[in-house]
């Protein structure tokens, strides 16, 4: 199996709001179904256009909110402060798709799965294999994202005030009426900012889309490339069952990953066999082996699971004679199984020395970027983490 060639087949722009998005699961098919391994489809409601809605919504109540300390309408600033908050964190923490409903279409998670008899455990690998373009890269948009809290107390602070200036002639001169009003536009273009880092990528042209070659395209030819050689017996899995996810929605805050689990955590709660989740993510680019140390969203972060980030030191170790590096922290389809309980881990390679992590969601996320070698160590990774279990 040449890993480099389908990576070239894959390595398209194919955000979730794209025709690429269902080509890219077809060829995945496709592949499957040619080399005689059964699988299996989960169809869930994919919000294609998630960020954007919440990069407008939080916009304009930022607006709202300044237009309300110009007018000296408490109520209405104290409905846009607590809204903004209450917003994200329902559709970024509790998953609950409060405005980004409006627009829905269908997602596909693709799951192939090598079941012994009797097995006593199973180990899921995950990937996601659609790709997003974005105003700015990981860094960049962190480097954002860091202000989000004082934005939140800046919001209900301000709307506090308005309330004391309908009781305060004093506090409704020319300089604090300046200075809360400075603060009500200073929060407005944070939320700007913010914004573009949910939706810009609508400013981008369709030329300086990301390939997704190695967040994640690397990561799902890897996978590929595991599912075949378990097929074929050169990888023995023992009495583990192994399953392969390739999930949609990665982008869109983890939507296939979500619905997954949903749907079953219910039986693995009740069937009482242990399960490990190993995720990849920015497989197949140059540097080191790593692993996060903890997967989150905003608010809640979990821990990488101690005993998966032996196993996957170990596979590392034997294969290159290298340690494992970390990374502090990561958003990605693992959040979610571990929020479930699963032990988990997300690894893949580190950029270093290079571009590192920067550079994502972006047009330089291209093939140049991809290490053969690497490419070919992730999937003997995958099978020592495999065998370890035996």
């Amino acid at each position: 199996m040449d890993m480099m060639a389908l990576l070239e087949e894959i390595a398209v722009p194919r955000p979730n709001h794209s025709d690429a998005l269902g080509e890219t699961a077809e060829l995945i098919k496709g592949l499957l179904a040619s080399w005689g391994i059964p699988f299996t489809v989960q169809e869930f409601p994919l919000r294609p256009y998630m960020m954007l809605i919440m990069g407008i919504a939080v916009l304009l109540l930022a607006a709202l909110l300044a237009l309300a300390v110009y007018r000296k309408k408490p109520w209405m600033a104290l409905f846009c402060a607590m809204a903004i908050p209450l917003l994200l964190v329902a559709e970024y923490e509790l998953f609950i798709p409060v405005l980004s409903w409006i627009i829905r279409t269908i997602g596909e998670n693709i799951i192939v799965s090598f079941t012994p008899p009797d097995p006593v455990r199973e180990l899921i690998f995950a990937a996601h294999y659609d790709s997003k373009t974005d105003f700015w890269d990981h860094i960049q948009r962190g480097r954002v994202y860091q202000f989000i809290p004082t934005a939140f107390i800046l919001g209900i602070l301000l709307a506090v005030f308005t309330f004391i200036v309908k009781g305060k002639a004093a506090l409704s001169r020319r300089l604090p009426r300046a200075i809360s009003m400075a603060l009500a536009g200073l929060l407005a273009a944070y939320m700007g900012l913010l914004a573009l880092g949910f939706g810009g990528f609508v400013f981008i042209p369709r030329e300086r889309w990301s390939p997704g070659a190695v967040d994640n395209g690397g990561s799902v030819v890897s996978l590929l490339a595991l599912a075949r050689d378990l097929h074929a017996g050169r990888v023995d899995a023992g009495s583990s069952k192994v399953t392969i996810l390739f999930t949609s929605g990665e982008e869109v805050l983890l939507q296939g990953a979500h619905h997954y689990v949903r749907e079953h955590v219910d039986g693995w709660k009740k069937d009482g066999v242990p399960r490990f989740l190993v995720n990849l993510e920015l497989a197949g680019q140059g540097g080191n082996l790593f692993y996060a140390g903890k997967s989150g969203v905003f608010m809640r972060y979990y821990s990488a699971s101690p005993e998966l980030i032996g196993r996957a030191g170990a596979a590392w170790k034997a294969l290159t004679g290298r340690g494992l590096d970390s990374e502090e922290r990561i958003t990605d389809d693992s959040q979610r199984f571990m929020a479930a309980g699963i032990p988990s881990i997300t690894i893949g390679h580190n950029g270093n020395p290079g571009p590192g992590m920067g550079g994502f969601h972006s047009a330089d996320d291209s093939m140049e970027r991809v290490d053969r070698e690497n490419l070919e160590l992730m999937r003997r990774v995958l099978g020592k983490i495999i065998e370890g279990f035996r």
